[in-house]
Parts: structure tokens; C-alpha cells; sequence
């Protein structure tokens, strides 16, 4: 079986395939990868914490033993019922096992009872584990890499949906755009937001989340450090934004996050810009964003449109954004040097 991908991966985790009875969990998406292993093995054992039908390995555990993951997965259950072996690997150091592993389940001279379920980091197109599972027959190779913004607002819509509340279109918006792409940060961010309104067995009946909610929750931590980012790069104060960039580093931003703070705010100037161009005043073109902007900020923004309107500037630090952005999930380069240049270089720009 190839990579899962997409929808795939989704039916795959909500329904238990029979015939796959190892799965690699990888990726650069630490966070993910632990909630997917996890919900695998739920739905094959209900108590993670069984001795009898959950085992946890390491590759020193493998080491000088390599047919171990083999020997484990047909062992029967002293309790009954299917076994999970879950491995957290390095990486390579599990290529040897899973080989093992696989060649059985392939030729048919393994019958397991349960599923291996190996945990491991992010893995290239040449790793030999990743090449095995993604060439067997009764394996497969579920992917873990960041999420993208309609990740994000699905997952959202989705928690929210399981507690009675329904999104604002703005207050939506606005929660995509302060979450980076960490599943896991994202997942307890949210969490946050709903304990903020309460889960629905501590509420008379449906509520709805604002804007106003997302800021609440949110503007105190990961939120404020974005938005001071975000803002020392278009006023063009680079100490300041070394100072934001330190915060948003230590509140737990990841760097596609801080990309992706700095680039909502360029593109609401580039509206706001051009409904001015139509002709509206600072403060209409303001209340026409989506969602408009905080009363508290109008002063700042309305300073920011002047500082970027006309010429070719913002349109050129939209295209840096956009290439940073591309850099920074393509090169192999750390995201964050990349992104923290490309919000220095910003700042350089909004002062010329």
C-alpha cells in the first residue's frame, strides 16, 4: 500500500482496515503523529494501559533482537482479544525490524494478532522504513506534515460542532489565522476556546463563538505574540520586532504561524488599500474588513495604510511572504531563520 493521503488518511483512521496489520506514522508533525498513533490503538485495545494487549518498544528494545516486532504481534493474549506493539522510533535504527516484519506479513508466514503501529519523525522519500511500508501489501505509511488553514478551520468547526457551538464567519477567520500549523497547538488552543464558553453539559443549550471569544482566549499568549510580530514588521521597527520575535518563540509560535500572522495583516492593508482607491475614507474602509479592525488598532492600521499605500511596495512584500513561505516547506532550511529574515527584510522595506 502507498502513502495515505488526504480523505484516505481520514477513512483509514474513522474505520480499521483488516488486511493492514502495521502502520508508519511519520512526519515532521510531532503533535499529529502522536494523535493518530493514538487513535489507532484505540481502536484496537479500549485500555491503552493493559499489559497484556499494549506493549511499548523503543529501537533499543530492537537492537539486538530485530525479529522482536515479529514475535510480538502473533503472540497471543493472556487476557484475550488483539494486541497493540506500538514502537516510537529515531528512524532508520527500526528500518531492520520493520523489514522483518513486513517480508512475514507479506508472504503470509506471519498471522498477526493485533497491529504494530510505529511512531517515528520526519523520514525523506530514501528511507529505507519508509520505503518498506509504502511498498507492502498488508502495511501502510500514514504521513503527518503541518496543517494548512482549511485543516485548521475543519478541526475547528469540528470540536466546536461536538460541544454545541457554532462559529462566527469572523471569529472562525480570525482563530485560523492566529494558529499556526503545530495539530497539536492548534488542538489546545481550541480546547481553551471551548472551555472559555463552557462544554455543552455545563451550558443550557447551543452557544456561538465571536470574535470578541477568539481575542479573549487567545490575545493573551501565541495570539498577542503574532500580532505583535506582525505589527513591528509593517510599522517598520525592527528592535521591537526582534523583541516579538523572541515572545512569539518562547509563547510556542511556530515559525509557518508567524508567516502566516504577517500575511493576513499585509493582505488586510492591501484591501483596506484598495477600497480606499474606490474611494472610501480610512475608517470605511476599515469597518468593510472581514472581520473589521479592533477598535483599539484603527489608529495603528490607519498609520500603516499611508506607510504602504501607492507604488509597488506591499505588492513586493506580499511576493517575499509568499516566497518565504514556499522557502520554508520546500528547502530543508530552518523555518524559523527563514521566516525571521523574511520579517526583518519587511521591516527594512516599511521604512524606505
Amino acid at each position: 500500500m502507498t502513502a495515505l493521503k488526504g480523505r484516505a488518511i481520514k477513512g483509514f483512521l474513522a474505520k480499521r482496515d483488516p488486511g493492514i496489520a502495521a502502520v508508519l506514522v511519520y512526519g515532521p508533525d510531532s503533535g499529529l503523529a502522536r494523535e493518530r498513533a493514538v487513535k489507532l490503538a484505540g481502536g484496537v485495545v479500549s485500555d491503552l494501559k493493559d499489559p497484556f494487549n499494549y506493549l511499548e518498544l523503543s529501537d533499543a528494545d530492537l537492537k539486538d533482537e530485530p525479529g522482536r516486532l515479529a514475535d510480538e504481534i502473533t503472540a497471543l493474549s493472556f487476557a484475550g482479544g488483539e494486541r497493540v506493539i506500538r514502537l516510537r522510533t529515531s528512524g532508520e535504527a527500526a528500518a531492520k525490524a520493520a523489514s522483518i516484519l513486513i517480508d512475514g506479513l507479506d508472504s503470509g508466514h506471519i498471522k498477526p494478532n493485533g497491529i504494530v503501529i510505529i511512531e517515528a519523525g520526519e523520514l525523506s522519500p530514501r528511507s529505507g522504513l519508509r520505503k518498506a511500508f509504502e511498498k507492502a501489501k498488508h502495511a501502510a505509511a500514514l504521513p503527518c506534515y503541518g496543517d494548512a488553514p482549511a485543516d485548521v478551520r475543519a478541526m475547528a468547526q469540528e470540536m466546536g460542532r461536538a460541544e454545541d457551538l457554532r462559529f462566527e464567519d469572523d471569529a472562525l477567520d480570525l482563530l485560523v489565522s492566529m494558529l499556526g500549523d503545530d495539530h497539536a497547538l492548534s488542538r489546545a488552543e481550541i480546547d481553551k476556546l471551548i472551555l472559555y464558553k463552557a462544554p455543552k453539559d455545563l451550558r443550557s443549550g447551543p452557544a456561538t463563538i465571536t470574535p470578541e471569544d477568539v481575542r479573549a482566549t487567545l490575545a493573551d499568549g501565541i495570539g498577542d505574540a503574532l500580532d505583535d510580530t506582525a505589527s513591528a514588521a509593517a510599522d517598520g521597527d525592527p528592535a521591537r520586532l526582534a523583541k516579538a520575535l523572541q515572545k512569539a518563540a518562547t509563547a510556542g509560535a511556530s515559525p509557518i504561524g508567524l508567516l502566516r500572522a504577517i500575511q493576513r495583516n499585509f493582505s488586510r492593508l492591501k484591501a483596506a488599500g484598495d477600497f480606499m482607491k474606490a474611494g472610501d475614507s480610512p475608517a470605511t474602509a476599515m469597518k468593510k474588513l472581514r472581520p473589521p479592525v479592533f477598535f483599539a488598532e484603527q489608529r495603528s492600521f490607519e498609520n500603516r495604510l499611508y506607510k504602504w499605500r501607492g507604488g509597488a511596495k506591499l505588492d513586493n512584500a506580499l511576493r517575499l511572504l509568499i516566497d518565504a513561505e514556499l522557502d520554508a516547506k520546500t528547502t530543508g532550511a530552518p523555518q524559523r531563520e527563514i521566516v525571521e529574515r523574511a520579517a526583518l527584510r519587511i521591516a527594512v522595506m516599511a521604512r524606505r
